[in-house]
């Protein structure tokens, strides 16, 4: 049945109703008005096309004339927002917000791809003028696309970020920080290293920290592995086994972020079997006050909020066309108990 080529307020239909009769976004339906395309497939734009035809909708070029104008809002799309990490990132972007007197809308992934696209299309249809995400991994085709529209508004990776390069990012300097924590490891003794994470396929951070640990085990300098777990249950199995594999030896399990940190603590007997270590990618105040204080690489967050809302405003704000390019943001070694 075709759709009514008025409302029922005898007024004349606008992106809003489109949008409602195709069923998708009104920024789905803006980006059709304006060719650019990206994944749609040919059935949505042919749909677009009918209901168009069939509600009379014309576009108000005045209206799209004042959407061109700064609104002072940028939008953040968090992967988790329950992560204490992810609450220091928006901080570090607040206080940017602040001195720059832009108002900030905030969404949460709640680490699931298909959320994230949403909040993405939601914040353009708040006519932010710039996002800054904060991805879940598994959406470097959708945020690529995007990023190569013609019309698309600037936009800043933030700790996770894609190749090729087609927008700015921020993140840590992950093979530095790794670097760093190894040696310290080497300086104590240690005789193996396991580095500790869940899967990374699609997440650049721990892509970026697994690599570098293979990296020094494969040099010769430490014997060891990488454990990769997806539950705790697996987890709890895995270092059973890993214990038990390296009676014996002087060994550090190194976590790749706080989540796993706390999962090896929920895990590990207490009090840890004599020769064993920790280490992690953790915020220093959490890690120092954690039992008898775990060794850490302190990503600086609230550093790496403020340079990506910084970098971001010099696009929107500042006439900023300087070429694409991601900022490593140096950690910081945290040497307490758990390594000495």
């Amino acid at each position: 049945m075709g759709v009514m080529s008025r409302t029922k307020t005898n007024r004349q239909p606008s992106m809003g109703d489109v949008a409602a009769a195709v069923g998708v976004s009104k920024t789905t339906i803006s980006r059709y008005l304006h060719g650019n395309f990206g994944y749609m497939s040919d059935e949505t734009k042919a749909r677009i096309a009918q209901v168009i035809d069939e509600l009379g909708y014309r576009p108000n070029r005045m209206a799209q004339g004042l959407k061109a104008t700064v609104s002072h809002m940028i939008g953040v799309t968090i992967a988790d927002i329950g992560n204490p990490f992810s609450s220091l990132l928006l901080k570090g972007i607040q206080q940017v917000c602040r001195e720059r007197d832009v108002q900030l809308l905030v969404s949460d992934s709640n680490n699931q791809g298909a959320l994230e696209r949403a909040n993405i299309e939601s914040l353009l249809d708040a006519q932010v003028d710039g996002l800054i995400v904060n991805t879940v991994g598994g959406n470097d085709d959708w945020l690529s696309s995007y990023c190569l529209e013609e019309t698309h508004k600037p936009v800043v990776l933030l700790d996770r970020i894609i190749r090729p390069t087609v927008c700015d990012g921020v993140q840590t300097a992950n093979v530095q920080a790794v670097s760093e924590m190894m040696a310290h490891l080497e300086s104590q003794g240690f005789d193996a290293v396991v580095f500790v994470t869940r899967p990374t396929e699609g997440v650049s951070t721990r892509t970026a920290r697994r690599e570098a640990v293979e990296s020094f085990l494969g040099a010769g300098r430490f014997h060891g592995e990488i454990s990769v777990y997806e539950t705790v249950d697996g987890l709890r199995e895995m270092m059973a086994a890993l214990l038990a594999r390296y009676r014996g030896d002087r060994v550090c399990l190194f976590a790749n972020n706080e989540e796993t940190m706390r999962d090896l603590l929920g895990t590990l007997p207490q009090p840890l079997p004599e020769g064993i270590g920790l280490c992690a990618f953790a915020e220093e105040l959490w890690a120092r006050y954690c039992g008898f204080g775990i060794t850490c690489l302190d990503q600086r967050p609230i550093e790496m909020g403020r340079v990506a809302a910084e970098t971001l405003m010099a696009r929107v704000y500042d006439g900023s066309d300087s070429p694409y390019a991601v900022v490593d943001v140096p950690a910081r070694l945290c040497i307490f108990d758990s390594t000495r």
